[in-house]
């Protein structure tokens, strides 16, 4: 069976708006990706009693897997008003790093490749991001993701 679905152009756009002093120090950066063939778009709600997996990286497509090598974008937005949510990148050899999205925040990013060091050693190398896992603060938040992939 051949696959009726064509591979598309994705457009990214991220606006600042800002009037600061009476002086604009907005901008506004658009990116686009070519050959899109997969998109992924899911609402989830993230507990604060523990950590859960919410986006594996693989070489296979599965139900929250996707084909690490294929990523070109990764969306994850705080969907809550007041409480932050952790969310956690592992690699292979059990390297993790966490950054904290507020509530209302989101965080971008474009590859499926990072670099963590237990002991803030020099950087090394990247390697692939295997897993993305998420832990609400003191409530339970709804976060949103999206993936697209070539």
């Amino acid at each position: 069976m051949a696959s009726t679905v064509t591979p598309a152009t994705a457009t990214v756009q991220i606006v600042e708006s800002l009037t600061l002093g009476g002086v604009p120090r907005g901008a506004t950066h658009t990116r686009t990706i070519s050959n899109v063939a997969e998109a992924d778009r899911r609402v989830v709600t993230i507990p604060s009693a523990g950590e859960i997996d919410i986006i594996e990286l693989n070489t296979a497509n599965g139900q929250g897997k996707f084909v690490g090598t294929a990523i070109k974008y990764i969306r994850i937005t705080n969907l809550d008003d007041t409480n932050f949510v952790r969310v956690r990148f592992k690699k292979s050899g059990a390297e993790t790093a966490d950054l904290k999205v507020s509530a209302g925040a989101s965080v971008m990013f474009s590859t499926n490749q990072m670099d963590a060091d237990t002991a803030a050693g020099a950087f090394s190398a990247f390697v692939d991001l295997e897993l993305i896992s998420a832990q609400a603060d003191t409530a339970d938040v709804d976060i949103e993701y999206v993936v697209l992939a070539v």
